[in-house]
């Protein structure tokens, strides 16, 4: 489902609550269809904030204010033609994009599959108080780089190494919150929510990329193996299972 012609915030509280078009374009809940569904997918979060932005800057050009702060709006002329442009101003251009999708984002969790899953790009964002670099999670600006791996079961970054000396470029995930010596050895955030009793990982890169291959081992793999070793342990002591 793309988002045509419809306003973006709309079609992110309609898309993260499990309605859909129907063919008259009219936005319809089908709950036995969504039964149904295994995976959603939002693809990606940094592309909806630039149209919140971009729906905000249109606004202001029409004189209308969200959030509060002053707008800038100024007549553009040539060719016989006059446009009106415009541009929000202040911490709202950030706060407000930021707001709305993580609280799509969290209502989206809701949804009745298996995964739901959102993309986002990457942000580097710098610490002021240790000058550590964080890769993490990209919306816009920085406000949720280092929050969003959290809130999610499962965080996994994806790097694409450039082809070089006749070799092809290389699809990386990896698994967990690693060091990125590629990028000055910052700390790039993941969240990978093994179970304690799970053997450690022999590997931290999953490569090719493959989603189905992280799950596969931080979750199935990890839980079978603790499930076997918790069994074994209460076994020892005595325990009847």
């Amino acid at each position: 489902m793309e988002l045509g012609n419809t306003p973006v915030l709309l079609f992110m509280h309609k898309a993260a609550r499990g309605f859909t078009r129907d063919a008259a374009g009219k936005w319809v809940l089908n709950k036995e269809a969504n039964a149904q569904v295994g995976v959603y997918g939002f693809e990606s979060a940094h592309s909806m904030a630039k149209h919140i932005q971009q729906d905000m800057n249109e606004k202001a050009a029409k004189g209308i204010v969200m959030g509060g702060d002053a707008n800038t709006s100024f007549d553009v002329q040539g060719d016989g033609e006059t446009i009106k442009m415009g541009s929000t101003k202040g911490f709202g251009k950030f706060s407000i994009p930021q707001e709305r999708i993580f609280a799509e984002m969290m209502e989206s969790q809701k949804l009745d599959a298996e995964y739901v899953v959102w993309t986002c790009g990457v942000s580097k964002d710098e610490d002021d108080v240790n000058t550590s670099k964080i890769i993490g999670p990209d919306v816009i600006g920085k406000a949720l780089t280092g929050v969003l791996p959290m809130e999610f079961a499962y965080t996994f970054r994806m790097d694409v190494l450039p082809a070089k000396d006749g070799k092809p470029e290389r699809h990386l995930l990896m698994l967990g919150t690693t060091a990125d010596v590629n990028a000055g050895n910052a700390t790039a955030l993941g969240n990978i929510r093994r179970p304690l009793d799970a053997t450690p990982l022999t590997t931290t890169v999953v490569e090719p990329a493959n989603i189905v291959t992280a799950l596969q081992m931080v979750r199935n793999d990890a839980a079978k193996v603790a499930t076997d070793t918790i069994k074994k342990r209460l076994t020892a002591a005595g325990v009847k299972l």
